[in-house]
């Protein structure tokens, strides 16, 4: 291979292995949703599910936008409080936001890191979730830039499938 045809090769293997990097990066940086389900019947499932949580904005982008609108809508009036819920319960310390205890069944919602973590522990199952409070801002500001289509386009919702 000449020189110039294998410096423009380690150029171009250098920018992509600085891309991959970056990428791992973000997504490491804004951590992963944890579901966890376990039955405590005998022949339940049990569940584990971990997404980096990069992928909820994307999944929010890739999904039919007509049911992101409609979900939008419906949301609008909560979304600034919800994205200022998220940037200061970051701020917070670590500890628990709300614990409900009762015979039957315990709910405990806590900040842990940047996470909002829930836990429900009943005679059927515990669950665990986790998710990111920066994938909430995120999609939170996603939800609140989207236009209102009906206000947009009249009642032609389905006029445009972008944002």
């Amino acid at each position: 291979m000449p020189a110039s045809a294998a410096a423009v090769a380690g150029g171009v293997g250098t920018v992509l292995l600085g891309a991959a990097l970056a990428g791992g990066a973000l997504i490491y940086d804004m951590g992963g949703v944890w579901v966890s389900v376990k039955a405590k019947k005998p022949g339940g499932d049990n569940i584990r599910l971990v997404v980096p949580a990069a992928a909820g904005p994307v999944a929010l982008w890739l999904a039919p936008k007509k049911n992101i609108r409609e979900a939008a809508k419906e949301a609008r009036p909560w979304l600034p409080a919800i994205k200022a819920a998220a940037e200061e319960l970051g701020n917070c310390p670590d500890g628990p936001l709300v614990e409900v205890t009762n015979p039957h069944e315990k709910v405990l919602i806590a900040k842990q890191g940047g996470a909002l973590v829930i836990d429900v522990d009943n005679p059927n199952e515990t669950v665990h979730v986790s998710v990111p409070l920066k994938m909430v801002g995120i999609i939170a500001a996603q939800l609140e830039a989207m236009p209102d289509a009906e206000a947009a386009h009249g009642n032609a919702v389905e006029a445009s499938e972008s944002w």
